[in-house]
């Protein structure tokens, strides 16, 4: 069952890519997927709940990419690698990342924040020990995380080389929150 559900979301991604958030529709989903009208009915309820589930399942995928950065390095380090991190995810999954830039209104908040929890306590801590810029938990995300979102988005728009300024861009992240 599992695999019918992956099966799905994975032919949902690719009409994404192809067309769009408009190209996915039911009728789309069936004849990409090979399942019925019911069966997609029966796993996800409705064409929302397949975005909200590939919403999941992208994010869930993008966080533990990153995840592994948060060590006991020095704090400035350790956001060095989780940004290279995020980088480097966004590049190998560029229909994931595309889709969680165009779809955030199908995220689900509190599993997102449940999702992020590990992340952000970790950079909280750091906040809190000195060794990172003390930031609101709101501006993590748009104040340090600022360069790399921008620079995402035009990769993903194709007027931007990511692999050419990943280094830079992950400078530019560790800048924000040096103290």
């Amino acid at each position: 069952m599992a695999d019918r559900r992956q099966s799905l979301l994975d032919a949902a991604l690719r009409l994404v890519d192809e067309g769009g958030l408009d190209a996915v529709t039911i009728a789309a989903l069936t004849e990409r997927s090979g399942m019925s009208n019911g069966s997609i009915y029966h796993h996800f309820g409705s064409r929302a709940g397949v975005f909200a589930q590939l919403y999941a399942d992208s994010y869930g995928r993008c966080v533990a990419a990153m995840t592994p950065a948060l060590d006991d390095r020095p704090a400035t380090e350790a956001v060095r690698d989780l940004t290279l991190r995020y980088l480097d995810w966004v590049a190998a999954n560029p229909s994931r990342a595309r889709f969680l830039y165009a779809a955030p209104d199908h995220a689900d908040p509190a599993a997102k924040q449940a999702e992020f929890a590990p992340v952000l306590t970790w950079f909280l801590d750091r906040m809190a020990a000195g060794e990172l810029r003390a930031v609101p938990p709101w501006a993590l995300e748009p104040v340090a995380m600022g360069p790399a979102h921008e620079s995402v988005r035009r990769f993903l728009l194709g007027v931007f080389d990511l692999a050419a300024a990943r280094e830079l861009v992950a400078d530019a992240v560790c800048a924000v929150l040096r103290p």
